[in-house]
C-alpha cells in the first residue's frame, strides 16, 4: 500500500504563478531573472505557511533551469527534476533549527568555494535562520559579504527581528504576507473539487478563518475533514465538530445572552458548548474573535470584508452589534484577553471561563447614558463655580497675642510678603506670636499639623485655629466619608478606564477619612501601597476621583485606619509641647 501524501505536499506550488497571495514577491523575482539582476543573498520572512520555502525552491530551480520560460522554471529538464526530487548536488537545504551551531556553519562554509556540478549556481537554502547562534551568525557574515560568484543564499525565517542587522543589511529582503480568507477559500475550493468533494461556503469560510492566514494550515485542516469520509457536502457544522471549534450560531447565542444580562443563559450555553467537545481555551478564543468582529461592525457597518465572514454571516453579526455600545464591547474584549491569560496558567479552565463571562455581567462598565449624566453633572458644578472668586486668604495658626493687631500690614507683592506667598502655595502655615523663640514666626507643614491635631476626619479645607477661629470656607460643600464609600465602585470603574492594574491596586484600598480636599486611603498590602504611592499612579487615582466627584481631591495613602477621635491623649501632649501650654485651648 502506497503511503498517502498530505495535501499541502501534493499542492505545493511548482512555479511562481502557482504561489497564492504573494504576487508582490513572485513578480519581482521573475523580473530579476529576466533582466539578469540576480543578487547573491535573499531573505524571505513572514508567518508560517505563507510560501517562503516553496518560493525558495522555485527560485533555485529557475536559477539552474536549462529551459526557463519567462522567468519560470520548466520543471521538466534534468536539473529541475533533480531539484524537485531533492537529490541535486547544486541545491543544499539546511534547517537552522537543528543545525544552529558554529560547527555546522563551518562545514557549510568549507563547501561554498566548490563550484556547481550540474547547473550554473550553487544555491544554499537555510530555513529558520533566526535559530542560528551568535557565533554561527558571525561565521556566516564574512561569506555573505563576499561570496563566490557561483553561490546564492536564500535565508527563510518567521522572526526577522532575531536576525543580526549585519546579516539583514547584506540580503535582499522579501516580506510574505498572511493570506486573506478569500484567497485561502479559493484555493481550498480548488483542492476539494480536484478530490471530488463538495464543501459548502460556510465550511470553507470557517476553515479559512481558522488557518489564520496560512495556506499550509488550511490544507492540513481540509485534509483532516476529508479523512472523516463524510458523504455529501461538507457543512460548517461538520467542520466545527471535527476541529472542536464553536459555530457562529453558538457564538451569537453566547454574546446575545451577555448583551441582555442573562447570566443563567450564558452558563447553560457554556455547558452545552463544552459538552460538545469544545475546549475552554478554544471557546474563549472563538469568543474573542467573534467580539472583535462585533466591534468592527459596530464602528463601521461596512467593514464586513475585514471579518472574513460570508455576506449572510456579516448581516447576523452586524445586527447583534447594535445591541452593544462601544464601551461594553471593549470591556468584553479586555476581559476575554485577561481570561485567556489566566486560563493558560490554571488547572481549572472551565472555572476561569465561567468567571470571565460572569464577571462581565456582574461588573458592567458605564453606559453612554451614564457617562452623559456624569458629564452633565460635572458641567453644572463647573458653571456654579464660574465668575469672579475672591483670592485665597492666607491661612495662619492664630496665637493669642495682644500686640498682633498693632503690627504694620505687609504690602502684597513686597519682599516681606514673598516668603509668605511661597509658603502658602506649598501648603505651609505660619504660627506667629508670643512663646516662640526670639518672637520669630515658626513655619509648620499643614498636613503635619492636621495629623498632630487629629483633625483629619473634620477636614482642613477651612482649618480651625488653636483658639477656635476659622478661615474662609470653600465654595463647594464638604465631602462626607459616607458619600465617598457609597460611590467607591464608581471610582474603581473610573480607575479601570485609566489602567486595569491601577484598578487592581486600588481594590486593596479603603477610604477611611475625608478632610476637605484630602482623602485618606488605607492600604494594608505593602506591594499595593507602594505601587499607589508612585507619582504616576497617584495622579491617575486623583484624576479618577475628580471624574467621579467633580472636584479635585488629594490622596494620602496610609497602612491602616487613623486613630479613633476619642484617642486624644498623645495628640494633646504633642500640641502642648509644640505650641506651649498658654497657646492651646481645648473645646468639647
Amino acid at each position: 500500500m502506497a503511503q498517502y501524501q498530505a495535501l499541502y505536499r501534493q499542492w505545493r506550488p511548482r512555479t511562481f504563478a502557482e504561489v497564492v497571495g504573494q504576487e508582490h514577491i513572485t513578480r519581482t523575482l521573475r523580473n530579476a531573472l529576466l533582466t539578469g539582476r540576480l543578487v547573491h543573498a535573499y531573505l524571505f520572512c513572514g508567518p508560517r505557511g505563507t510560501g517562503k520555502t516553496s518560493t525558495a525552491k522555485i527560485l533555485a530551480r529557475a536559477i539552474n533551469c536549462l529551459a526557463p520560460r519567462e522567468g519560470e522554471p520548466c520543471n521538466e529538464c534534468a536539473n529541475c527534476r533533480r531539484i524537485l526530487a531533492g537529490n541535486s548536488l547544486d541545491v543544499l537545504e539546511m534547517d537552522a533549527a537543528s543545525n544552529r551551531g558554529i560547527d555546522e556553519i563551518r562545514n557549510l562554509i568549507e563547501k561554498i568555494p566548490l563550484g556547481p556540478v550540474e547547473g550554473r549556481y550553487k544555491v544554499y537554502i537555510i530555513d529558520e535562520v533566526h535559530m542560528l547562534t551568535q557565533e554561527a551568525f558571525n561565521a556566516l557574515l564574512k561569506t555573505l559579504e563576499e561570496p563566490p560568484a557561483h553561490a546564492v543564499f536564500i535565508l527563510a525565517t518567521t522572526e526577522p527581528r532575531k536576525v543580526l542587522p549585519t546579516i539583514l543589511s547584506r540580503c535582499q529582503r522579501f516580506d510574505f504576507h498572511p493570506l486573506t480568507v478569500k484567497a485561502i477559500a479559493g484555493r481550498l475550493q480548488e483542492v476539494a473539487a480536484a478530490n471530488g468533494v463538495e464543501v459548502e461556503p460556510g465550511a470553507l469560510s470557517l476553515l479559512s478563518r481558522k488557518a489564520a492566514g496560512g495556506l499550509r494550515d488550511a490544507l492540513s485542516l481540509l485534509d483532516q475533514i476529508l479523512a472523516t469520509g463524510t458523504r455529501g457536502p461538507v457543512t460548517a457544522g461538520q467542520v466545527a465538530v471535527t476541529l472542536g471549534t464553536a459555530r457562529l450560531d453558538t457564538l451569537l447565542a453566547l454574546t446575545g445572552a451577555l448583551a441582555t444580562g442573562d447570566g443563567a443563559g450564558v452558563l447553560h450555553l457554556v455547558d452545552k458548548a463544552l459538552a460538545s467537545g469544545i475546549e475552554p481555551q478554544r471557546l474563549l478564543e472563538d469568543l474573542l474573535d467573534h467580539t472583535r468582529n462585533l466591534l468592527l461592525l459596530k464602528v463601521d457597518p461596512g467593514a464586513g470584508s475585514l471579518t472574513g465572514l460570508l455576506p449572510e454571516e456579516v448581516e447576523q453579526v452586524a445586527a447583534q452589534a447594535r445591541q452593544f455600545d462601544h464601551h461594553r464591547l471593549l470591556d468584553l474584549i479586555e476581559r476575554l484577553q485577561q481570561g485567556g491569560a489566566a486560563l493558560r496558567r490554571s488547572n481549572q479552565p472551565r472555572v476561569i471561563l465561567e468567571m470571565t463571562l460572569a464577571g462581565y455581567l456582574v461588573a458592567p462598565g458605564p453606559s453612554l447614558e451614564e457617562l452623559s449624566r456624569r458629564v452633565a453633572k460635572l458641567e453644572a458644578r463647573l458653571a456654579a463655580l464660574e465668575g469672579p472668586t475672591p483670592g485665597r486668604a492666607r491661612e495662619r495658626v492664630a496665637a493669642r497675642n495682644p500686640g498682633e493687631g498693632n503690627r504694620p500690614p505687609v504690602a502684597p507683592g513686597s519682599r516681606a510678603d514673598a516668603g509668605g506667598q511661597e509658603r502658602e502655595k506649598s501648603g505651609l502655615l505660619e504660627a506667629p506670636g508670643e512663646g516662640f523663640p526670639g518672637g520669630q514666626t515658626r513655619v509648620i507643614n499643614r498636613w503635619e499639623l492636621q495629623q498632630a491635631a487629629g483633625r483629619d476626619r473634620a477636614g482642613l479645607a477651612g482649618p480651625e485655629t488653636a483658639t477656635g477661629q476659622e478661615t474662609s470656607s470653600p465654595a463647594s460643600p464638604e465631602l462626607e466619608l459616607a458619600a465617598v464609600q457609597e460611590r467607591w465602585p464608581e471610582v474603581l470603574a473610573a480607575a479601570r478606564r485609566e489602567s486595569i492594574r491601577l484598578q487592581a491596586f486600588l481594590r486593596e484600598g479603603e477610604p477611611v477619612a475625608v478632610a476637605g480636599d484630602t482623602l485618606t486611603l488605607a492600604v494594608k498590602a505593602d506591594f499595593h501601597r507602594g505601587m499607589l504611592e508612585q507619582p504616576g499612579n497617584r495622579q491617575k487615582v486623583e484624576k479618577a476621583l475628580a471624574a467621579v466627584f467633580g472636584r479635585p481631591l488629594k490622596v494620602v495613602i496610609t497602612s491602616g485606619r487613623p486613630s479613633p477621635p476619642g484617642d486624644t491623649g498623645d495628640t494633646l501632649t504633642r500640641l502642648v509641647n509644640f505650641f506651649g501650654a498658654d497657646k492651646v485651648e481645648i473645646k468639647d
